[in-house]
């Protein structure tokens, strides 16, 4: 079976009806197609875990071009359907380029689900789905991990990814030498601290769009700590995301600074006042998801100081 790109127009008429997307710009159709790919391993799969013995029922797919198989979801009478879909695709190596195709691991077409893709929303990393109803993504798709999720009138959003549930990052307040503002983390090495991390008793809708600074070694050798903040949720129109993997391909984005990537004419200190200062010029490369993309480094700006854009209304 094949999925044409043309068949999401509803789902994006849907995302431009309701919620927080009603003042945004209905997004350009996606290219593409996907067609079942029954060779696909997507069975035996919980929160991440392939040995956990339980098939899950999922249907894999194989896609081209910018289309995937969730983006056929809509909107009946406000309740959203969709299916609910993990990449399972590696992301590029350093400076790779996107691959021609990707590979998926879905909940089945005729069981939608009451979530549905949300292909503008604002992630640090991963895809959103706006749900509504008391099941997080991963319940009904055990190949995805979600962060916390985010009310938002009736619905509720999350940022998913494909990946096991985190190894566990310590959130460790005054314990590290982060500037006033920063919330220190100690994280296995290869680990970044993700919104499962918190506790029950956080404020979960406050920590839902945190942004980590480049770590620096920690005294064990097999960790890392990281100093955090929590900026204001990017506007609509904003084009700068976080992106923790240009570091390295950025002069001088050395410990306890902050990576980003930006798409359109803004920049960082622009969409993520009033926290940010950016004074190097960009260098071109490619985003952490593999696109062509402005990658800039920023500090940190303590409470009260203000941002480096300038534009910030606190200021």
């Amino acid at each position: 079976m094949m999925i044409h790109g043309s068949r999401s127009l509803a789902l994006f008429g849907a995302l431009v009806a309701f919620g927080s997307l009603a003042g945004c710009t209905t997004p350009s159709q996606p290219s593409g197609s996907c067609e079942v790919n029954s060779a696909l391993s997507c069975g035996a799969i919980l929160a991440g875990d392939p040995d956990a013995g339980v098939d899950p029922g999922l249907v894999g797919y194989s896609c081209n071009g910018e289309y995937r198989p969730d983006l056929i979801a809509k909107y009946n009478q406000g309740v959203p359907q969709g299916q609910i879909c993990a990449d399972m695709t590696p992301p590029p190596a350093d400076g790779g380029a996107p691959p021609e195709t990707r590979d998926y691991c879905c909940t089945p077409e005729t069981q939608a689900t009451r979530c549905a893709y949300n292909p503008v929303a604002v992630c640090p990393e991963g895809y959103g789905y706006q749900c509504q109803g008391p099941n997080r993504p991963e319940v009904l798709n055990t190949a995805v991990t979600c962060g916390n999720g985010v009310r938002e009138g009736e619905y509720i959003n999350y940022c998913c990814h494909h990946q096991g549930r985190p190894t566990g990052c310590t959130q460790a307040k005054g314990a590290y030498d982060c500037t006033g503002g920063l919330i220190g983390w100690v994280c296995p090495e290869g680990a970044r601290p993700r919104g499962e991390d918190f506790g029950a008793n956080e404020s979960r809708a406050d920590y839902y769009y945190f942004v980590c600074g480049v770590p620096t070694p920690a005294p064990n050798p097999l960790y890392s700590t990281y100093c955090c903040f929590t900026p204001s949720p990017v506007l609509p129109g904003g084009s700068c995301v976080y992106s923790p993997g240009s570091a390295p391909h950025i002069p001088n984005c050395t410990a306890g600074r902050f990576a980003f990537a930006c798409y359109g004419r803004d920049t960082p200190d622009m969409d993520y006042f009033p926290r940010i200062k950016c004074t190097e010029a960009p260098v071109s490369g490619l985003s952490d998801d593999g696109y062509t993309a402005q990658l800039y480094c920023c500090d940190y700006v303590p409470p009260g100081v203000g941002s480096g854009a300038g534009t910030d209304p606190n200021e």
